[in-house]
């Protein structure tokens, strides 16, 4: 019942891929799903959708969430996923909704994804993959003997091809990936089924 109903709640909120560009007051505005880690490697989520009212109750949305969050949580001594949020935007067309998570583990098991958060030395030791195809701002590929020497370097590894806000700079990133500042990266264009980001430390 829980892995059912949870894919119906990432469904209902596009948890992945929503980047929605909308107008108001004559200006353009992007709200993008995005996830931000901090240096202790807790994990920030926030989520668009479209809402139309004919369809959706925001009561049951938030009534949901925090059913399956209750479900998740139980299975632990303490709440690892919080719901930190759930409103309307840009005159009530748009849904937010705003969690927390104890770890990128935690995001990954209950979002059914991948995301990981550590060192280049803990990703190999775990089994990910840490690719030589990676590149800088300016296009130019990571040389392997920096790589090399990157295994006490942090790094965040994701199947989910949205907004990455990490704790330090980005210095190196999949092919595909663009910066919007030195550590956040749009990965919506992203080829790959994993997206990588190497940070300065």
């Amino acid at each position: 019942m829980g892995n059912y109903s949870r894919k119906i709640l990432m469904m209902t909120f596009a948890g992945a891929t929503a980047v929605l560009t909308l107008t108001g007051c004559g200006d353009a505005k992007t709200q993008a799903t995005s996830v931000t880690i901090d240096k202790e490697g807790k994990v920030a989520n926030e989520i668009y959708e479209n809402f139309d009212q004919e369809y959706y109750d925001l009561q049951g949305l938030e009534d949901m969430a925090a059913s399956e969050i209750s479900e998740y949580n139980v299975e632990y001594d303490a709440p690892k996923v919080a719901l930190d949020k759930v409103e309307l935007l840009e005159n009530d067309t748009l849904a937010k909704l705003s969690m927390t998570y104890d770890s990128a583990s935690d995001y990954s098991h209950f979002n059914q994804v991948i995301l990981f958060y550590g060192t280049v030395d803990e990703a190999l030791d775990r089994g990910y993959e840490v690719s030589g195809n990676l590149v800088d701002a300016d296009g130019n590929k990571i040389d392997p003997e920096v790589l090399k020497e990157s295994g006490e370097k942090h790094i965040i590894i994701t199947t989910e091809k949205i907004n990455v806000n990490a704790p330090f700079n980005i210095e190196y990133m999949s092919n595909g990936a663009a910066l919007k500042g030195k550590k956040e990266a749009d990965l919506s264009e992203v080829t790959t089924d994993t997206a990588t980001l190497l940070l300065s430390k």
